[in-house]
Formats: C-alpha cells, sequence, structure tokens
C-alpha cells in the first residue's frame, strides 16, 4: 500500500531573519510528484519503505518497519546546503502490511523506476535491508553494468529458505543476474567476521563477490581503498546501500543487529566521500534503523546525518 506524501513528518525550527541561508530541509521539501505534475531533474527524492517483515522472517527484532518516519524527523532539521542537487522530494511511504512483503517490493520496484525515469535520485529509507533487493530489480530496468556497494556488517547472502528475507537480498541479486546472463559486481565494507559464518564467506566468493573487513578499516590499511577504487572504475553505475548496523552499537544502539567492533561515523563519511565523488551514484538506500530500541534518536540521527553526507556529495 502507498501511503502519500505527509508534510507534518518535515518540520522544524525557522529563522525568518536569515534569509535564505537560514533555511532547513523541511522548509525546502516538496511533494513528488508536483501537483502540476512538474519535477526538477537532478534532485532527491525520498521515498520510505515501511517494512520489517523480511527482519521478522530473519529472526531479527523488529521495528524497522518506523524508520522512515522518524529519518524524516532528524532530516528536517539539517541546513540548506551548497550541493549540485536541484531539489528535496518526498514520494511518501509503501508500507508492508499483513506480512505482504512481496507485495510491497512490487509496488517499491514500479515506484522506484518511476523516479529513476524522471532522471532523480531515489533515496529509500528502510525499513529491514529487505529493500534492497527491490532496489536492485528497478535499477536494473534502466541501467546496466551496475556495481552494488553495501556498507554493512552483514553479507546478507543468505539462501531463500524458502522465502526472501531481510537477510537474503545480495544473494538473491546474485542469482538474478546469472538467470538474465549478466554480471554481479558486489563489495561489502564492514564486514564482522563474528558476524557471517563460514558459509556465507564461500557464497560470496563463489559469486565473485568482493569484500573488505571492519577490521582492515580499523587499521587504516590503505589496501582497502585500493579495493574500492577499483571497483567503482569497474563500472558504470552505483547502488549504494548503507545498513545501519555497520555502525559500532555505542554510536548505533537502534538496529535490527547491534555490532560490536563496528564502524565510526567518520568512517564511514569517509567512504561515502569517496564513493560519492566517482558521480556514478544513481539510486541510495538506508535500512536497519529500528526507533524501538533506538537511545535518545542516536541513531536516527546518525541515519540522517550520513543521508546528508550522501545529498551533499552527489
Amino acid at each position: 500500500m502507498i501511503k502519500p506524501f505527509n508534510k507534518e513528518y518535515w518540520k522544524g525550527r525557522v529563522d525568518l531573519e536569515d534569509g535564505v541561508k537560514g533555511l532547513r530541509w523541511h522548509q525546502l521539501i516538496q511533494e513528488f510528484p508536483n501537483a502540476d505534475e512538474s519535477f526538477i531533474e537532478k534532485s532527491v527524492v525520498f521515498l520510505g519503505f515501511s517494512s520489517d517483515e523480511g527482519v521478522r522472517r530473519n529472526k531479527g527484532r523488529v521495528g524497522a518497519a518506523n524508520a522512515p518516519q522518524v529519518i524524516r524527523e532528524m532530516l528536517s532539521g539539517i541546513p540548506k546546503m551548497d550541493s549540485n542537487v536541484s531539489a528535496l522530494y518526498d514520494y511518501g511511504d509503501i508500507e508492508v502490511t499483513n506480512n505482504e512483503l512481496e507485495t510491497g517490493r512490487t509496488e517499491q520496484i514500479y515506484v522506484v523506476e518511476e523516479i529513476l525515469g524522471k532522471n532523480t535520485y531515489p533515496l529509500v529509507l528502510g525499513g529491514g535491508h529487505e529493500v534492497a533487493f527491490g532496489n536492485f530489480i528497478a535499477l536494473n530496468s534502466l541501467y546496466k553494468n551496475i556495481g552494488v556497494i553495501n556498507i554493512d556488517a552483514h553479507f546478507d547472502f543468505r539462501k531463500p529458505h524458502p522465502h526472501t528475507t531481510s537477510g537474503t537480498g545480495f544473494y538473491e541479486m546474485a542469482k538474478w543476474s546469472e538467470e538474465n546472463d549478466q554480471e554481479f559486481n558486489y563489495l561489502a565494507l564492514g564486514i564482522q567476521k563474528v558476524g557471517n559464518t563460514e558459509a556465507l564467506f564461500d557464497r560470496v566468493s563463489a559469486h565473485n563477490g568482493q569484500y573488505i573487513l571492519a577490521d582492515d578499516i580499523h587499521a587504516k590499511d590503505i589496501e582497502w581503498e585500493k579495493t574500492l577504487d577499483k571497483f567503482i572504475q569497474s563500472v558504470d553505475v552505483l547502488y549504494f546501500t548503507l545498513d545501519m548496523d555497520v555502525f559500532d552499537a555505542a554510536y548505533a544502539p537502534g538496529v535490527s543487529a547491534i555490532t560490536t567492533n563496528g564502524l565510526t561515523p567518520y568512517q564511514v563519511k569517509t567512504i561515502i566521500r569517496k564513493v560519492f565523488k566517482s558521480n556514478k551514484v544513481k539510486l541510495m538506500d538506508v535500512a536497519e534503523l529500528n526507533p524501538n530500541y533506538d537511545v535518545d534518536n542516536r541513531t536516527a540521527k546518525l541515519a540522517a546525518h550520513m543521508i546528508s553526507e550522501m545529498v551533499h556529495h552527489l
């Protein structure tokens, strides 16, 4: 079910005395599409994917379905900044109800294709990481030679057993690519050895996936940056997905599965800047924020900070 744009989610401080330089995102956001069907190319369009059905199926702690609204509230106070992005829009939410993830995904693919078709940047607010597979399918309707960059503590490369979950999306992408005679280009950054079984490491390697361990990023081993640069150069278009559980639990307690020894906010910001500098990113999402377990909106604010970094560097 598609829940339309609601301006009530976007509100905050107004500094009239500062004019244009005092604007914040809640003052800039517009409904997409406008009432007159107009749009501006190279804008960012937020789309909520309110689902934690995939997390439930994956035996995680539910609550991520409530994240899009909370993220919007945290984004509202972000100051206007210099950027190549022409405007900010909000499409509304796709709500997965009655455990019907597959139905919600069909709607998601349709809407993301619509947004991409207007030469704008979809930024999808999850929800669980089941958001990833639908985004990938939508992007493939317009582009080829796509690179998937997953910032995540986990590979999410499980086999559906028997259903799709929040942990199967990237394996499903690999199988879809195989069935459609195209190469699957996958790079995961922030992977935790204690969070992934040997079978998952083997499965990723068997599908020519690449990964960078969180420990290598912590150690400031420059080889990981070379791996990332080479991956970016090898593809034409990038799909960038950020799972909030890549962050250490000290920074992100409000996620579906907390992580010890996770990445710091600055490390992830560095990755974002390197990736977005390529000008190849066409589609983004943020997944696995779980407001039910957050502390003082710490994780939600962190998600908003990372989203502002993405928008600023598009």
